[in-house]
């Protein structure tokens, strides 16, 4: 195993609302006026509240194919990797979470019958987890990336054709744990408003020309679709 040092970090975010009716499934992020209000208010209400938190390890990408990303000192990854990282030099593999206050306040909504708000409040979690991973990435753009350097978009485990029990060799090079973050057997996170995921790290000449994933993308009627 390689001796890198994984490091925790704290995240900060902006929570607009055009993100959080994305999240909710809104399409381009927008919706009726009254909706919007209602999910405006439930923001401005847990906004404060929300605090994220990330540990990642920096791994050398020791080898990369369609199928394949073998790292230096670690388990292989499986999937269509090099779609989405290549052509990182190296690699951020990530667990990020923002606790549970979205999840219990979302609950005791629903449990009250407010079903709007408690799906608001899901919705709003949600968008704070994306937002959080987005996060992550300028965070490694600062501190990890060379002057000549850039960082792709996060990509995680069960989307694109990654496959959700790659979770387990995630968590095999991340300790989740220490941000209070738990895999069960079923790959599934808990706090459930987690995100996990790879970033790679290479020549930003090289990252900038090959652009978004979502741009060669056929599910153009994706709601998280990235430009």
């Amino acid at each position: 195993m390689s001796t890198a040092p994984q490091h925790v970090i704290d995240l900060k975010i902006d929570l607009p609302l055009r993100e959080v009716l994305r999240g909710m499934g809104c399409k381009g992020g927008k919706a009726p006026d009254h909706i919007a209000v209602a999910t405006e208010r439930l923001l401005n209400e847990v906004r404060p509240l929300i605090h994220p938190r990330g540990v990642y390890r920096i791994c050398e990408v020791a080898g990369m194919t369609d199928t394949e990303l073998r790292l230096t000192g670690w388990p292989s990854f499986h999937g269509p990797i090099a779609g989405f990282l290549k052509p990182s030099r190296r690699v951020a593999v990530y667990v990020i979470t923002i606790g549970n206050i979205t999840q219990e306040l979302g609950q005791q909504r629903i449990e009250k019958g407010e079903l709007f708000e408690g799906f608001a409040l899901h919705g709003i979690g949600a968008a704070a987890a994306d937002l959080a991973a987005d996060a992550m990435a300028e965070y490694l753009r600062q501190h990890e990336a060379g002057p000549d350097e850039d960082v792709t978009p996060p990509f995680s485990p069960g989307y694109c054709g990654l496959g959700l029990e790659e979770q387990k060799t995630l968590f095999s090079i991340v300790d989740g744990s220490v941000i209070g973050v738990k895999l069960w057997e079923s790959c599934i996170m808990e706090p459930a408003k987690s995100v996990s995921g790879l970033i790679g790290i290479g020549p930003a000449s090289e990252i900038i020309e090959r652009g978004v994933p979502c741009q060669w993308c056929e599910l153009t009627n994706c709601s998280m679709r990235r430009e």
